[in-house]
């Protein structure tokens, strides 16, 4: 039995061992009966919006199991390691020249880029539900992940979901940059060629050692070889070079965000 099965098996046996129906399950949990139904029958994944609520409402634990044998699953198979990594970290340097990266996307932005890269529509609320959930770590308490983001200011103009996508998305990095432990910083167009336009790559510091991550068109790759995270280590600190201070990316990013209204 998957991760995804025993959770919704729980499900339906903590609201029926309360002597609910799906009807008064729903009206306390602020779904409706068909949405629950449509869950417990395996016919809808159990996503965190709706976890989060039942934990609320009943007390129940469900999203911390989501979390450590769910999350992955509606992953693809060659991520799934790096997910776990990634959930361990307590640093993440994170270098993106295309598209906003994951952990700061907003949902209409990530529904865009995910329908973008072909997922069936059955799964695309599943694969949704997982990328926003791994955002979590950046508000875990009392120990958030650190986050620093580096992207390109291309990236800025790409309009991906129309321009109300796009503004939401950029007030969004805004926001988040904020907190301090998240830290944002934009490669000026006027830096032209450097090292990083070979692609997307994250570091994870996971118990004081460096896992790479390196995006890819057919899958990506994780990669934990001293010598390959050094490498990428030296790529990472090449990049930074290019990158404004966090004060003139914010700049930056508001300025887009007003032309994008």
């Amino acid at each position: 039995m998957s991760g995804s099965e025993y959770l919704i098996s729980e499900l339906r046996r903590v609201r029926e061992s309360m002597g609910l129906t799906q009807e008064s399950w729903g009206e306390r949990v602020h779904f409706s009966a068909k949405h629950v139904g449509s869950i417990e029958r395996g016919e809808r994944p159990a996503l965190p919006n709706y976890l989060g609520m039942v934990d609320k409402v009943f007390g129940t634990a469900f999203m911390k199991f989501y979390r450590e044998f769910v999350i992955g699953e509606h992953a693809p198979v060659w991520l799934r390691p790096f997910i776990e990594h990634e959930q361990q970290a307590s640093l993440l340097r994170v270098f993106q020249p295309l598209a906003v990266p994951g952990l700061l996307q907003t949902e209409a932005y990530a529904k865009t880029i995910i329908t973008a890269y072909g997922a069936r529509e059955e799964d695309l609320e599943a694969a949704l539900g997982t990328r926003l959930t791994r955002q979590e770590i950046l508000h875990r308490k009392p120990d958030p992940c650190q986050l620093v983001a580096v992207m390109d200011e291309w990236m800025l103009h790409r309009e991906i979901g129309g321009p109300e996508v796009m503004r939401e998305q950029l007030l969004a990095i805004l926001a988040a940059s904020e907190s301090p432990s998240i830290r944002v910083h934009i490669v000026p167009t006027s830096a032209g060629a450097y090292l990083g336009l070979d692609g997307p790559f994250t570091l994870a510091t996971v118990d004081g050692r460096s896992v790479g991550y390196l995006e890819g068109h057919l899958k990506g790759r994780v990669v934990e070889g001293s010598e390959d995270t050094a490498d990428l280590e030296r790529t990472w600190e090449a990049v930074r070079e290019y990158a404004l201070p966090g004060n003139q990316s914010r700049d930056v990013i508001m300025r887009m965000a007003e032309k994008w209204t």
